[in-house]
């Protein structure tokens, strides 16, 4: 077997304990004062409300952008550019509460935020034409068939789904979006009668709306409540494992401390960047918490194997050499799910950046708890209760 550490025999208990438990402890209460002090920035998920993504054409001033929606009277909204810079696509996230309409629809307000970035452009009156910019395969091909010039006898008729099928592959080339309706009548493919029809009845605007998101007041609560529920619940359980494995009490005190520990200080960091705090985040978190306790399981089972030879070794010696046999697999297993996390964290996109920053967190302190946090609070926990309480 492959093994990092060679007969390991650091000294862990000994040397590093209280310096690692004063840090977990400096650690989490700076964690617990920036939750409570700066919040998270709860996404559309818990906040309820409406997120409207668009995409514009060139880098959009933020300020003026900000004032339009003001002057449209939707309350304090947030604006976020997501994505790489050239895509030039920002997030307008517009909170229930910032609203003030209980019964008003995400397609509501996705619409007057569209109304506003439209004054704001300067936008034409557009009635009776199609936004290439904002078209769908569906709308392009009913649109040209509705609009296609009547072919002459024995000609055939323009093939709808195959130039709307054209024109998206040359949006696509163009990074996305048209700059000028030339762009489309002429991209290959198209028909010249088509590209006619284009030039005459289509526009090409200056943003583009890509994408709606609505959740509710109610929705939004019970998300959060279920999320608290989910969490205390895997904790609670997790407790109950452990003190029936190990058949005391403490060690699953002592498991629970340490995945806390990590829980506490993922969750923190989030406040800290205000990074967005959604479902997919806590999905994480969930996962952290499995993840921790798993790794710290097997360093309490090589703890109770060793308790059974050395009935007679010092409790923290016993400790020490459990841990620095465990160390290679620890690191090893935590090395090859930290560069898949980081990886989901460089290349996972805009959506996946949060969650996949909380699970580096997380995996980073789960990995350090398992060896200096749970396995020293156990040898605090022996010295303070007495060998009764704690050896099986």
């Amino acid at each position: 077997m492959f093994q990092v550490f060679q007969g390991a025999n650091f000294r862990i208990m000994y040397g590093t304990k209280w310096i690692c438990l004063a840090f977990s402890a400096v650690t989490m209460t700076a964690a617990i004062g920036t939750m409570v002090v700066k919040g998270f920035n709860y996404g559309i998920d818990f906040a309820g409300g409406t997120a409207v993504q668009v995409r514009f054409v060139e880098a959009p001033n933020l300020d003026r952008l900000r004032s339009a929606l003001d002057a449209a009277g939707l309350g304090d909204v947030t604006l976020q550019r997501i994505g790489d810079s050239s895509d030039h696509e920002v997030l307008i996230r517009v909170e229930r509460e910032a609203r003030g309409a209980e019964g008003d629809e995400g397609g509501q307000v996705s619409a007057r935020v569209i109304e506003a970035i439209r004054r704001l452009e300067g936008v034409p009156s557009s009635e009776g034409k199609i936004d290439l910019n904002a078209a769908s395969q569906a709308s392009l091909r009913d649109w040209i068939a509705a609009r296609a010039a009547a072919p002459a006898e024995g000609a055939a008729a323009p093939d709808a789904d195959r130039n709307a099928g054209a024109i998206l592959a040359e949006r696509q080339k163009q990074n996305g979006m048209f700059t000028n309706v030339d762009q489309a009548a002429g991209a290959p493919g198209v028909d010249p009668a088509i590209g006619a029809t284009l030039r005459e009845g289509a526009i090409v605007n200056r943003f583009a709306l890509r994408g709606v998101d609505f959740v509710g007041p109610t929705a939004g609560r019970e998300l959060m409540q279920n999320t608290l529920w989910a969490i205390v619940a895997s904790v609670v359980a997790i407790l109950g494992y452990v003190w029936i494995r190990f058949h005391r009490v403490a060690w699953g005190a002592t498991s629970v401390l340490a995945l806390v520990h990590d829980v506490t200080i993922a969750a923190g960091a989030m406040a800290f960047t205000g990074k967005e705090f959604s479902l997919t985040v806590v999905a994480a978190l969930l996962a952290i918490v499995g993840y921790s306790i798993n790794d710290t399981i097997v360093v309490f089972d090589r703890i109770r194997e060793n308790l059974r030879l050395y009935r007679d070794h010092d409790f923290e010696r016993v400790v020490n050499a459990s841990v620095n046999q465990t160390l290679s697999r620890t690191v090893l297993t935590s090395f090859t799910v930290f560069i898949a996390v980081v990886a989901l964290l460089m290349y996972g996109g805009e959506k996946l950046n949060p969650m996949s920053f909380c699970l580096v967190i997380g995996i980073a302190f789960g990995t350090y708890s398992s060896v200096w946090v749970a396995s020293a609070l156990l040898v605090v926990a022996h010295n303070l209760f007495g060998a009764k309480h704690i050896k099986s």
